[in-house]
């Protein structure tokens, strides 16, 4: 069986009687074979804990350890009690493990954060390294996932932000919302979750899963998304330690994300790949970001808003693929006016609000099809350069496109020459190319639900207008 069609049959089993518990058990199963940590958050009785209990099911052999917080717990019922044996006979502090916390590789931990330093400490050293010092004796954990829950996020000023921030994944389990499903968990019988052995994931096959799981490619498309996305949130950061103008962003106070945890996020993005059954990793991938960027709650619509912002304008510059660029370069669409050259040797083209100078000689060198490479110089030169750069270049009908952006040179007018009416028909039926494109890149990944990715077509269906009158 393919791997894709192998974790697809594990996932069905999994939710069988987990009503709207799909997402959260497949997020679940993500960072455990991630090895990645994952934080639910919601009110008592959502089935935080069955969770847990079911994740338990995926694997052959797996020992699980599950306890509820409290502001009196201790850490020996975490870690397990002092060996009063080695402490009398041989004055050695060791803890008798077997059965605790140290042995399991599914763990679920309820009400974290009430638990006391001690335990939180301890905890930290564990999520870091995956190790536990019994003494003298550093223990290297079997653990695959520690799944924490709870109604309420960290407090602020108690010093969890390093603990906080080692569960990657965060994810909101809410009350049952679908009316007939509501229903049935009221009148049906609980169902256990029996997984069958061979669907089961070896501890051979899980090794064997994040070894390849780290070859998975991650495309250049893939890695502007990702820089578009840690820069606005540098950005909207920079902002809110000034003077907040709240026309210009509603995340009133931007989530810190560190290059650590981007990388822990790359990680992920490329176990989902591959779990879905491909060599690198694709646009549904990035639709995970959406659990992995917030730190509080009332932030997630925003960051939910600047991942869907970001793909939608990669799938748009891109032309999915190349569909824009074509309709750029037809006869009919190509511009009237003659590009500007203050000094007669550069052409020039607007980034950011910055003129950038690219010279005429090297622009006319460029080609349509073939790129090639370029760096930017201190004082806003782009110069061409013949080993290969972080930019790479292409002529377009308009201007050029750096990195798949495409920018158009300044000229002494803006109009096009052709037919408006065979204009807006061709751009039309590219445009509804788009869309079927659309479908086959976000669609049908195991671990993003397809709300979200409707979320993405209804914004895509917005910038429609955009691209056609682009064509003027």
């Amino acid at each position: 069986m393919e791997t894709r069609d192998r974790i697809q049959a594990l996932l069905n089993e999994l939710g069988k009687g987990a009503f709207e518990r799909e997402e959260a058990i497949g997020l679940a199963l993500l960072s455990a074979i991630s090895g990645e940590s994952i934080f639910l958050l919601g009110l008592p009785g959502v089935g935080k804990s069955m969770i847990a209990r079911r994740l338990k099911q995926a694997f052959t052999g797996s020992r699980s350890f599950e306890y509820l917080m409290s502001r009196f717990s201790t850490p020996d019922e975490i870690f397990g009690p002092v060996s009063i044996s080695k402490l009398k006979d041989h004055d050695r502090y060791e803890r008798v493990v077997d059965g605790y916390l140290p042995t399991a590789d599914i763990i679920f931990l309820d009400e974290i954060w009430k638990s006391g330093p001690a335990i939180l400490n301890s905890l930290l050293t564990v999520l870091n390294e995956k190790i536990y010092r019994n003494g003298k004796e550093d223990i290297l954990l079997p653990l695959k996932v520690i799944i924490s829950a709870s109604n309420e996020l960290p407090a602020e000023g108690e010093g969890l932000e390093a603990l906080w921030d080692r569960f990657l994944i965060r994810y909101i389990v809410k009350p049952i919302k679908d009316k007939e499903l509501f229903l049935d968990l009221l009148c049906s019988q609980p169902e256990n979750c029996v997984i069958p052995e061979q669907l089961k994931i070896t501890p051979v096959e899980f090794e064997r899963m994040k070894k390849e799981s780290a070859l998975v490619a991650v495309p250049e498309e893939i890695a502007e998304i990702i820089f578009s996305i840690r820069k606005t949130l540098d950005e909207q950061k920079k902002e809110v330690s000034g003077q907040v103008d709240v026309t210009k962003t509603d995340l009133i106070e931007p989530p810190y994300v560190s290059d650590r945890r981007w990388k822990k996020i790359v990680g992920i993005m490329k176990t989902s790949a591959y779990l879905n059954g491909r060599g690198q990793v694709d646009y549904s991938d990035c639709l995970l970001m959406d659990h992995m960027l917030w730190d509080k709650d009332e932030q997630i619509s925003s960051v939910s808003r600047l991942v869907t912002e970001a793909i939608v304008n990669s799938l748009h510059h891109a032309g999915m693929p190349n569909v824009v660029e074509g309709i750029q370069g037809r006869n009919y669409t190509k511009p009237v006016g003659k590009p500007i050259s203050p000094d007669g040797v550069h052409y020039i083209f607007n980034v950011g609000g910055e003129d950038i100078r690219i010279a005429i000689k090297d622009y006319e060198s460029l080609s349509m099809t073939n790129k090639s490479f370029g760096i930017m110089s201190n004082d806003g030169h782009l110069l061409l350069s013949v080993n290969p750069t972080s930019l790479t270049i292409k002529k377009t009908s308009n201007g050029l496109s750096i990195n798949a952006f495409s920018y158009s040179l300044k000229r002494d007018s803006s109009l096009k020459s052709g037919s408006v009416k065979d204009m807006i028909n061709d751009m039309t039926k590219d445009v509804d190319k788009m869309n079927d494109c659309l479908d086959d890149i976000v669609c049908n990944n195991l671990f993003v639900p397809s709300g979200r990715l409707r979320q993405i077509k209804k914004q895509f269906e917005n910038i429609k207008g955009k691209i056609i009158r682009k064509g003027f």
